[in-house]
């Protein structure tokens, strides 16, 4: 692979773990004034209208099975915004942003286990730090589970299989096409939540709008294009180790801006989260280099 695309797509990558990172103290602050399932609703309508309206051309030149595939895969990245919308009403921006952060080992363990190859062992280690740290996230002194917690988790199984199923579309269609059948999937899924499950909410702030606005356009419609044209050049296991990063400016911004606590428990459990998600990348990348290595010429003595 071309060494700048890769780069590119790296950077791509870690520039939407940065704005879903942050995005969630914006939503937990307009969760004050509008449901969370309406505020996913209003949300993706206008996510799903700005890119129309960018890319709805190349939309309607793709297939009809690329179509089917876009709003299928939408509808689950939609339903892992929508658990997270709703954990925030019962646990932190940090913890969510943390938990979720937890695909970047899932997806390589699920992508052995679909190839029919028990995981290598950093990968196992890997996921054992992370369901520790999650274990001392989620549970209280009554070994019980915050129910918001547990929406997070749901949420990080979405993000874990729309990862996987991008990388496997992406690479044979238009990124820029799919991302306005995935907004219209995500959109209709988003909205008949909220017309099924919530009234209609009577009145909206400003502050919420704008809020609204900026996770729509910035948090939801321009990540899933960055997303979906980054993808083309890194694996799917890159890209998710790359989007864990959005647990440290989750949490960072849920301390700075939300003044949420950072307590001994926390502090511990996101440090074996992080380890377990810098073992899954360490490991290979040493490999690599290894390889690499071996493989160049010896330059000749003179």
């Amino acid at each position: 692979m071309n060494r700048p695309a890769a780069l590119l797509g790296d950077l791509g990558i870690l520039s939407v773990a940065l704005i879903w990172g942050t995005a969630n103290t914006i939503i937990r602050y307009a969760l004050t004034d509008v449901s969370p399932l309406w505020f996913c609703a209003l949300r993706f309508a206008i996510a799903c209208a700005s890119v129309w309206l960018v890319f709805g051309r190349r939309a309607l030149r793709l297939p009809l099975r690329a179509r089917a595939s876009g709003a299928l895969i939408g509808t689950l990245f939609v339903s892992a915004y929508i658990l997270g919308a709703v954990a925030l009403l019962y646990t932190t921006a940090g913890n969510e942003s943390f938990i979720i952060s937890m695909s970047v080992v899932f997806v390589p363990f699920a992508v052995g286990l679909l190839g029919r190859q028990f995981p290598e062992w950093y990968i196992t280690t890997a996921v054992a730090l992370c369901v520790a740290g999650l274990a001392g996230l989620t549970l209280d002194e009554s070994l019980s589970v915050n129910k918001g917690d547990l929406l997070c988790f749901g949420a990080m199984l979405c993000v874990t299989a729309n990862i996987m199923l991008v990388q496997r579309f992406v690479r044979s269609v238009d990124p820029f096409g799919l991302a306005c059948w995935q907004a219209l999937g995500g959109m209709l899924l988003a909205f008949a939540a909220a017309l099924v499950l919530e009234p209609i909410p009577k009145a909206v702030s400003s502050g919420t709008w704008l809020a609204i606005v900026y996770t729509a356009t910035v948090g939801f419609a321009l990540t899933l294009v960055l997303q979906n044209a980054a993808q083309r050049y890194t694996s799917a296991t890159r890209a998710a180790i790359l989007l864990s990063a959005s647990g440290v400016f989750g949490a960072a911004s849920g301390v700075i801006f939300l003044d949420e606590p950072m307590t001994a428990r926390i502090f511990i459990a996101g440090a074996l989260i992080t380890a377990g998600v810098l073992l899954s990348e360490t490991v290979p990348a040493v490999r690599s280099r290894m390889r690499r290595a071996r493989s160049e010429p010896i330059a000749p003595k003179t």
